[in-house]
C-alpha cells in the first residue's frame, strides 16, 4: 500500500517568528509526499513544505535587499566621467 501524506505549514501568533518582517501571517506553505512507509512519506511531505517556505523567504529577502540598493543608489548621482577625444585611426592604412 502507498501512503500519501500532505503537510501545511502555517506561523501561528506568538511563534518564534511572530516579529519578523519576511514571513506573512497569512502565508501557507504545503507540501506532499508518497511512499510505502507512512513516517517516509510524511518526512518528503514535511520536507518539500519547508523547501518551498525557504525558497519564497530567500526570494521575498532578495526583494528586500534590491529594493534598499535601489533606494541608495537613487539618493547619490554618480559623477560623470569626461571621456578624451580623439581621432578614430585605421590600422594598416597609408
Amino acid at each position: 500500500a502507498l501512503a500519501t501524506t500532505r503537510v501545511v505549514l502555517s506561523p501561528v501568533v506568538g511563534g518564534p517568528n511572530d516579529n519578523s518582517p519576511l514571513i506573512s501571517k497569512e502565508r501557507k506553505f504545503s507540501g506532499s509526499g508518497s511512499d510505502t512507509d507512512i513516517v517516509t512519506s510524511s518526512a518528503r511531505a514535511y520536507t518539500s513544505a519547508l523547501n518551498k517556505l525557504l525558497t519564497w523567504t530567500m526570494r521575498r529577502q532578495a526583494q528586500v535587499d534590491e529594493s534598499e540598493s535601489d533606494s541608495d543608489s537613487s539618493d547619490s548621482v554618480p559623477e560623470a566621467i569626461q571621456m578624451p577625444s580623439h581621432n578614430p585611426s585605421v590600422v594598416g592604412s597609408k
